[in-house]
């Protein structure tokens, strides 16, 4: 075999294999969210951190919001300015078996660059994703997050 035709192969391969490597570390990334079924929760919210109870149609609200936004949830790429405007600490079952996850909501309160952004997170903070919504779309989790209404925040 000539040089020329080695050197050709190791570079493709080292090319392709480069690549695949690559995407199989991305992969996992651009996978759709499944979302276990939620039980119920509490909300903390608010300057304050008041905590409260969902009710019955808030859970039913957010079971519904999250079958309809499986899509588009990334890691997180950068660190948030805050601790988020609202937290939702949710008891899910997942096949029968418990599967707490907790929601962080960005509702303009704190800061305003992270308008309408939602982390979901394991409760140790182990896996985290993170999406942004246009207002229609976040509107459900505005109404639980926000126990009063507060100011919102412009952009800088």
């Amino acid at each position: 075999m000539r040089k020329e035709t080695v050197f050709i192969i190791t570079f493709l391969v080292f090319t392709m294999g480069t690549a695949l490597v690559i995407w199989l570390f991305a992969l996992p990334n651009f996978v759709s969210m499944t979302f276990p079924q939620v039980t119920a929760g509490k909300v903390v919210s608010g300057p304050m951190r008041n905590t409260r109870d969902l009710t019955q149609a808030e859970v039913a609200t957010l079971n519904d919001w999250l079958q309809h936004h499986t899509s588009g949830w990334g890691p997180l790429s950068q660190t948030p300015p805050s601790s988020g405007d609202a937290r939702l600490e949710l008891q899910a079952t997942r096949d029968g078996k418990p599967d707490p996850i907790v929601l962080t909501l960005w509702t303009g309160i704190s800061a305003a660059d992270w308008n309408n952004t939602v982390f979901v997170e394991t409760p140790d903070g182990s896996k985290v994703r993170t999406e942004s919504f246009k207002d229609k779309d976040f509107q459900p989790l505005r109404k639980m997050g926000d126990g009063a209404a507060f100011p919102r925040s412009a952009f800088p």
